[in-house]
């Protein structure tokens, strides 16, 4: 997709669209990208550790969804983070 071309996003807000499939791995090329609003959706299989290399993230929101799978370690190097949702799907990890 042309997702991975918009380098200057900071938000993506598409929760509760009914959305399926995986997270796109794309998002991994955002690199200006703050806050990501992907819950509330139909999204399946696991949670990227691209994402951990986002280092501008604030804000992540894929819960309610059904991801399955680890929660990436990676996740722990995002300093900036302020939020992290991931409540109501099948993950495992801590």
């Amino acid at each position: 997709t042309q997702l991975g071309q918009l380098t200057e996003l900071v938000g993506v807000y598409l929760q509760w669209n009914y959305l399926t499939g995986t997270i796109p791995t794309q998002v991994g090329l955002l690199t200006q990208l703050e806050d990501l609003y992907l819950g509330g959706n139909s999204l399946t299989g696991s949670i990227s550790t691209q994402l951990g290399e986002l280092t501008a993230l604030q804000k992540i929101y894929l819960g309610d969804s059904n991801l399955t799978g680890t929660i990436p370690t990676q996740l722990g190097h995002l300093t900036e983070l302020q939020m992290l949702n991931l409540r109501h799907n099948d993950l495992t990890g801590t």
